[in-house]
């Protein structure tokens, strides 16, 4: 038996780490196409602020994968895979034979197609190498505007607030975390970044990004045009299917797997970004982490435990706002009953199903409030009748 991994970020080394512990004795291959080690990818936003060096969202050196017998393979890239000899094949021409295999490809940034999109001055933020790049071209300039008012969106921003004079957010949706939040607690958060010196604008999109040789003007489709010297590009990912998709795996929005995690290829296991589970991809650390370990279980022990779905749980702390979103919000309104809480710069909601389960909450600096919405939401048990001054 030798299982190969295809892919370093948190569902390929948390499979690796799976796959060692279930099976002391076979192989585990961990194929990485970046050359430094695992970091955590959300911690890049403090990196970018200047807050943390890479080495400090770094939990594991190389030597902690060796001294566990994990055989990972930094600076490999995947360029294809053989399913018919059960192989993949590396950029360097190399072969690996597997007969377990688990593609953990991710995502890769969206970019809008409009003009000006490639111009140096406009980034991408997914990788170190990409903080790296933006901290650098930064230096000695004053303004930024980041195209997308979602979570990456706002921390992003956020960050790059620490060392530019301006940034400007343009969220798509009329308000930010449109898909997330209710326009009352958009309304709240827009004010309150407002005062920690972040202008969101909403409902309004970029349709071109001009400048002489660099990016230097963002023009809006209200017709108004903003002077810039960088742009952010955060406006979602999409999962990276194309090594899957050439190998003739069944491919739709991701790399679609079963509720055992297992390709249309039997052996051929996919988690995190670049799986698509009952239509749906998940995008959120937690989700990759627990498809992790399933496919993992069942790359030892085919079919032996099931895949039920990860409630989606997000926490947000930007210029010093805490937001806690939980499962299904209703931001447009819905079927479920809503008690509410608000304040000046607070807001609370619950949403709750006809036996007092919490499907989902919107919790808006009421840190008091979190830990009791988050212990209910993965519990399941009814709520308590004075659920907004728990």
């Amino acid at each position: 038996m030798t299982y190969v991994i295809v892919g370093g970020g948190i569902a390929g080394v948390t499979a690796a780490q799976k796959l060692r512990t279930l099976d002391s004795a076979a192989p585990v291959i961990l194929v990485e196409a970046e050359p430094i080690p695992y970091y955590l990818r959300p911690g890049l936003i403090e990196v970018l602020a200047g807050q943390k060096g890479l080495e400090g969202i770094t939990p594991y050196p190389r030597g902690w994968f060796e001294t566990r017998g994990i055989d990972y393979r930094l600076g490999e890239a995947a360029v294809g895979l053989d399913l018919a000899r059960r192989e993949v094949v590396l950029a360097s021409g190399r072969r690996l034979p597997f007969t377990r295999l688990l593609l953990a490809t991710g995502a890769e940034p969206l970019r809008p197609p409009i003009p000006g999109v490639d111009l140096p001055g406009v980034f991408t933020l997914r990788t170190a190498a990409d903080v790296e790049r933006i901290r650098t071209w930064a230096e000695g300039r004053r303004r930024a505007v980041v195209l997308g008012g979602g979570w990456l969106g706002l921390e992003a921003a956020n960050a790059l607030r620490r060392f530019l004079e301006e940034v400007v957010v343009l969220a798509r949706g009329p308000w930010p975390l449109s898909r997330q939040l209710d326009r009352e607690a958009g309304q709240i958060l827009g004010a309150l970044l407002r005062d920690k010196g972040l202008e969101v604008r909403g409902a309004v999109e970029a349709t071109a990004i001009r400048g002489k040789g660099e990016a230097e003007e963002v023009h809006l489709s209200t017709g108004e045009i903003l002077p810039t010297d960088l742009v952010l590009i955060a406006i979602g990912v999409r999962p990276r299917v194309a090594l899957a998709q050439d190998a003739g795996l069944f491919v739709q929005n991701g790399l679609v797997v079963n509720d055992f995690l297992e390709t249309s290829v039997p052996g051929v296991y996919a988690a995190g970004d670049v799986a698509e589970w009952q239509g749906r991809v998940y995008g959120i650390v937690l989700a990759a982490r627990e498809q992790a370990l399933v496919a993992a279980q069942n790359m030892v022990e085919p079919w032996s435990v099931r895949y039920a779905g990860t409630p989606p749980a997000q926490r947000l702390k930007v210029a010093g706002v805490d937001l806690l979103v939980l499962g299904d919000t209703q931001p447009l309104g819905g079927p479920y009953t809503e008690e509410r809480v608000e304040e000046k710069d607070r807001y609370a909601k619950f949403v709750l199903n006809e036996k007092r389960i919490l499907v989902g909450a919107i919790v808006l600096g009421y840190p008091e409030l979190m830990r009791a919405a988050e212990e209910l939401f993965r519990s399941g048990t009814p709520a308590p009748a004075n659920l907004c001054r728990e």
